[in-house]
């Protein structure tokens, strides 16, 4: 007798293949076997009734490191089939941790990745780990942070490392990898990352060869992305590893770029969501006199006459979309009725000229401001073009902090199931599932994932794709996808008719294990 019995569903199995009908049954948190299984009995039985059944979904790219640990799981992910999280993204994450960069790494990303009153009691990344034993509803994955290891090392300091400090560096990562980590993060836009260079980037990345994958928020995505690929590509040929772009919101152009390093013999894909909009922190737009230092020292530099003028200076000549910029995560009540607002429209509500109103306000919210960005450089056709491409999988780069924020936490995957597989036909059913489950889990060698194979983790979601559909808008992104029924990590119900359970099976997916 097995564990539970899934009858008469129709099967995509994560290949790619045509979807065929059958039973999949689970036993000791296994796939135990797939097919026509009309004579066997389980403890529970679940009838498919013709929904669609397949490996549960692999988020490529997601901020829910401190927020799983927060609230038990993340009911947003798991509402579209999302049953793995790959954490440790753009380079700032919180293991390793030491003394000295545990607050700025808490108070760095607040906006991003929650957990403000959290007690960071660890120090490794075997300790961080642990805590998602069986704690969370969903697994995770992690990749060492490039910039949390440059902080336990150089602290925030704005130059290259010694060659010391570059053989502590890789001790860091290579102690990560060993502790389970499936590669390593860099955020080429924060602090301290944005201080590397290409050889850095290269020196931190070698540990992971044959062990894992490098992934980058890279340097710039719009008018340099051709260089930013090439970089990511250099870094690929050097250390000889495998590379991921993470968040690829790039013109269809730069494609042939990526192309030209396959060729060349780099494997290289990335991760991307289906929005015209991305999401970050306002201090990510500062210039780099502003951007430096602990959020303590922005704020203070901030308040004096020489940083209100570099603010003027670079709001007066910046080409940076100001008009696009909308708030999304503000804390002080004061400031709530500016939330939806642009930054240009949140000023002339305040009646104050928009540097001081820019200015003040990153003073009074500590610079733990969240923010919404158009991409007016980029199309509908750019989005369908890249997701086309063989290299691509799903990464919904959620945020899950503050009060409006961006509907892709909520809606990616059901998005691209709803929309652009039933409604526009712009991808089969079987290519999409395989972009989100196969694809995912062998780019992070999580070899016992992405598949409906017999011994295969019991990783399983039913969906009606008749019903599936993102419901989260920019006007209101913490509404729930529709469709997705029921929901197995590790072979326990964490979904069962649209209701959660509570019950916490997920597990920190390591490395070899």
């Amino acid at each position: 007798m097995f564990d539970h019995l899934i009858r008469g569903g129709r099967i995509v199995d994560g290949t790619g293949a045509p979807w065929f009908r059958g039973d999949i049954a689970l036993e000791d948190g296994r796939i135990a076997a797939v097919g026509d299984l009309g004579s066997a009995s389980a403890s529970r039985v679940v009838e498919a009734n013709d929904k669609v059944v397949a490996p549960g979904f692999i988020d490529a790219h997601v901020h829910s490191d401190l927020i799983l640990l927060e609230q038990g799981g993340c009911d947003p992910s798991l509402r579209q089939g999302v049953t793995t999280h790959i954490i440790g993204q753009d380079g700032i994450s919180y293991a390793p941790l030491t003394l000295a960069s545990r607050s700025f790494l808490q108070r760095y990303f607040a906006a991003i990745n929650g957990g403000v009153g959290l007690e960071l009691n660890w120090s490794t990344v075997a300790e961080f780990l642990d805590r998602f034993e069986r704690t969370t509803s969903i697994n995770v994955a992690y990749l060492v942070p490039h910039g949390t290891v440059r902080a336990a090392v150089m602290g925030l300091e704005a130059r290259e490392p010694s060659t010391g400090e570059i053989r502590r560096m890789q001790a860091l990562v290579e102690q990560g990898l060993a502790d389970g980590a499936v590669g390593v993060s860099t955020g080429l836009d924060y602090l301290p990352c944005l201080y590397a260079s290409t050889r850095e980037l290269v020196e931190i990345a070698r540990p992971a060869a044959g062990a894992g994958v490098f992934v980058s928020h890279m340097r710039d995505y719009v008018q340099r992305a051709e260089a930013a690929i090439e970089e990511t590509l250099e870094v690929g040929r050097q250390a000889g590893l495998p590379v991921h772009i993470s968040h690829f919101n790039c013109r269809a152009s730069v494609l042939p770029t990526l192309e030209r390093g396959r060729r060349q013999g780099v494997d290289i894909t990335f991760d991307a969501y289906p929005y015209l909009a991305g999401s970050t922190v306002l201090m990510l737009a500062l210039p780099r006199e502003l951007h430096l230092g602990t959020t303590e020292e922005m704020v203070s530099r901030l308040r004096e006459p020489s940083g209100a003028r570099w603010l003027r200076g670079w709001i007066g000549q910046t080409s940076a979309p100001l008009e696009d910029m909308v708030l999304v995560h503000l804390q002080r009540p004061e400031h709530q009725g500016f939330l939806g607002m642009s930054l240009v429209e949140a000023a002339a509500a305040a009646q104050r000229p928009l540097a001081e109103f820019v200015r003040q306000l990153l003073i009074d919210e500590e610079m733990q401001i969240g923010v919404v960005i158009f991409q007016r450089w980029r199309s509908e056709e750019d989005l369908l073009a890249t997701a086309r491409h063989p290299g691509f999988m799903v990464g919904s780069d959620g945020i899950y902090v503050g009060q409006r924020p961006h509907p892709r936490g909520w809606g990616a995957f059901a998005r691209f199931l709803g929309h652009y597989v039933r409604e526009r036909g712009s991808f089969t059913l079987e290519e999409m599932v395989h972009h989100m489950t196969a694809v995912p889990a062998n780019r992070f060698r999580l070899f016992d994932r992405g598949l409906l194979r017999p011994g295969m983790a019991a990783d399983v979601v039913i969906f009606d794709a008749d019903r599936i559909a993102d419901r989260a808008t920019f006007e209101n992104g913490r509404q729930y996808a529709d469709g997705v029924t029921h929901v197995w990590v590790n072979g326990e119900p964490v979904l069962e008719n649209d209701r959660s359970t509570d019950a916490r099976p997920g597990r920190p997916l390591r490395q070899g294990s």
